[in-house]
C-alpha cells in the first residue's frame, strides 16, 4: 500500500470515505468468494482426485498459514519454529478430552490460552533479536519442545508413539467427524480468514509493514517497536494453535512429530509458495502441498519429493511473489487483452 492511499483511508474527505468504502466492498468479495469455494469444497473436490477427510486437513492448515503469514508477511519476521504452538495446542487438547471432557469447548479454551502464555514468553525472549538469530533462537525453542515431549514429558505426551487414546471429540452431542467436523472447520476457516484481512487493514496492520519496511526509523519515532512486534507473534501463534487443537479433534491422536522442525518448514514453504504477504496465497499454497502431498504423490510414487522441491525452487526464482503473484499477472494480462 502507497502513502497515498494510507493517507486517504484515513482522510475525512470524500475521497478518504470513498477509498475506505472501496477496500471494505473488496474484502467482502473477497470473503464470499472464499466463502463459496470452501462450502462447496466437499461437492468439486473428490472431482479432482481428494478424498473425504483431505478437505478438512487442508482447511486446518490454511489456519495455521494464513496466521503465520501475518508474522513473516506483515513484520518480516521468519520463525522456524511455529510448530511449536501448533504442537503445544495439539497436546493440551488431547489431555483435555482424554483426561477431563470429551467436549471440545474447554479443550479449545485451555489449549488456546496456554498457547497464548507461551507465545508471550518466546516472543519476549526472541524478538529482541532480528533476522537470521530469530529465526534460529525460534528453530531452537521448537526442538526444544519437541524433546522435552519425547523425553522428560513422554509420560504424559506418549514419547515417540505420541498421545493415544483420546476419545471421539464431541461438541454439544454431535461427534466431531466427517461433514460435522468439515463445516465446523470451514466456519472456523471463513471466520479467521476474515480477521487477518481485518487485521491487514488497520492501523495495525500497517504498523506490522512499517516495522518490516524500517523498523530503525520506526524506533527513531518513539513508538514501542517491541509491543507491535509482539502482539503479531502472539496473533500468528494463536493461529497456530487453533490449528493445532482442530488437528486432534480431527483426528483423536497427537503425534510428536507436531512439535517437529519439519512442520514448522512445511508452513514456511505453504507459505513461500503461496505468495507472502497476500494472506490468499499462503491458504492456496496450503491446498496445493497437501493435495501435492496426498494426491500427485501417488503417481509419481518415491519422486514425489523431488518433483516438490524443483517446483518450490522454480517459484522462488521465477515467480517470487507465489502463486497469488502468478494468478495477478494472468488476471491482469487477461483484463488488458479484453481491454484492446
Amino acid at each position: 500500500m502507497s502513502s497515498s492511499d494510507i493517507k486517504a483511508a484515513y482522510d475525512p474527505s470524500a475521497s478518504g470515505r470513498r477509498v475506505g468504502s472501496d477496500f471494505k466492498r473488496k474484502d467482502l468479495t473477497t470473503l464470499a468468494v472464499f466463502a463459496l469455494i470452501t462450502f462447496t469444497m466437499p461437492l468439486w473436490f473428490p472431482l479432482i482426485g481428494g478424498y473425504s477427510g483431505l478437505d478438512t486437513k487442508i482447511l486446518i492448515w490454511a489456519i495455521f498459514a494464513v496466521g503465520f503469514d501475518l508474522l513473516l508477511g506483515y513484520t518480516g519476521y521468519l520463525s522456524f519454529g511455529h510448530a511449536a504452538f501448533f504442537g503445544i495446542s495439539a497436546y493440551i487438547t488431547g489431555l483435555m478430552l482424554l483426561h477431563v471432557s470429551d467436549n471440545i469447548i474447554p479443550a479449545m479454551i485451555a489449549s488456546l490460552i496456554v498457547t497464548l502464555i507461551m507465545a508471550l514468553i518466546i516472543g519476549l525472549l526472541t524478538l529482541k533479536r532480528t533476522g537470521i538469530y530469530f529465526s534460529i533462537l525460534t528453530l531452537a525453542f521448537g526442538e526444544m519442545f519437541h524433546s522435552l515431549a519425547v523425553s522428560t514429558l513422554q509420560d504424559w505426551t506418549g514419547g515417540d508413539n505420541g498421545l493415544t487414546g483420546v476419545p471421539t471429540p464431541m461438541l454439544f452431542g454431535l461427534k466431531m467427524q466427517n461433514l460435522t467436523m468439515f463445516y465446523f472447520v470451514a466456519v472456523l476457516a471463513i471466520i479467521m480468514f476474515y480477521i487477518a484481512r481485518r487485521i491487514g487493514r488497520s492501523p495495525f496492520g500497517l504498523m506490522m509493514k512499517a516495522i518490516k519496511s524500517n523498523q530503525t526509523r520506526l524506533e527513531y519515532t518513539g513508538i514501542n517497536v517491541l509491543r507491535y512486534k509482539l502482539s503479531a507473534f502472539v496473533i500468528s501463534a494463536i493461529y497456530a494453535g487453533l490449528a493445532g487443537s482442530l488437528m486432534v479433534i480431527y483426528e483423536p491422536y497427537v503425534a510428536s512429530e507436531f512439535l517437529s522442525w519439519q512442520e514448522s518448514g512445511r508452513v514456511v514453504i505453504m507459505t513461500v509458495m503461496g505468495g507472502v504477504g497476500t494472506l490468499v496465497g499462503p491458504m492456496f499454497g496450503a491446498f496445493f502441498m497437501l493435495y501435492f502431498e496426498n494426491v500427485v504423490s501417488v503417481l509419481l510414487q518415491e519422486q514425489w519429493l523431488l518433483v516438490l522441491g524443483l517446483m518450490f525452487m522454480a517459484i522462488v526464482i521465477f515467480l517470487p511473489g507465489g502463486f497469488a503473484d502468478g494468478a495477478k499477472r494472468l488476471w491482469n494480462r487477461v483484463s488488458r487483452q479484453g481491454d484492446n
